[in-house]
């Protein structure tokens, strides 16, 4: 579980404390970027994207701008990448990736609803756009692990894959840790 929010009736009250028992130290800016990813399956089939920056293939996602709600900038950014106008619903999974000591990356994956549009590659940042069945996306290494994680939960896929990620199993939850090299004296 991650900290709350803080309240008006925290006021005054000591700083949350982690599992040591340590205060959490607040990262330096900038210190967290939001993105969101979106698992849109019709008919049997799921649409994934690839940037023209990556080898493998990713449900369509991107980045929260600031002031910007979770479910506008994934209905902005499956606009901006496909094409497609999409309804945003439950969400699915969520993955923090500490990235190094001053850096960390929150994604949250979730279930959308086909309203209008037919899908296609927009450039410049979609290199390739394809509808594969749901049976293929969940088992095919030429997509991401995260987004076949996705996608198995959002199509109703049976069993719980296990997850290579670093940061345990927990269903619908990934997390990974920057682990600096260690250097000997």
């Amino acid at each position: 579980m991650g900290a709350r929010p803080a309240r008006k009736s925290d006021v005054g009250r000591p700083p949350l404390r982690g599992v040591s028992g340590s205060a959490i130290p607040a990262l330096p800016p900038p210190h967290t970027r939001v993105g969101v990813g979106g698992v849109l399956v019709r008919n049997g089939r799921v649409l994934v994207n690839r940037a023209v920056y990556r080898r493998r293939f990713t449900i369509p996602s991107g980045y929260v701008e600031p002031g910007e709600a979770l479910e506008v900038a994934l209905a902005r950014e499956f606009e901006e990448e496909t094409g497609v106008t999409v309804r945003v619903g439950r969400l699915l999974l969520t993955r923090h990736k500490v990235i190094d000591p001053r850096e960390s990356d929150v994604y949250l994956a979730f279930a959308l609803e086909h309203v209008t549009g037919e899908p296609i590659a927009r450039p410049p940042e979609i290199a390739e756009i394809r509808e594969v069945a749901v049976e293929e996306a969940v088992t095919s290494d030429w997509i991401s692990e995260l987004s076949r994680l996705a996608i198995r939960i959002g199509a109703g896929a049976s069993g719980w894959p296990r997850s290579a990620w670093r940061g345990g199993e927990v269903p619908g939850l990934s997390s990974e840790t920057y682990h600096p090299e260690r250097t000997t004296e």
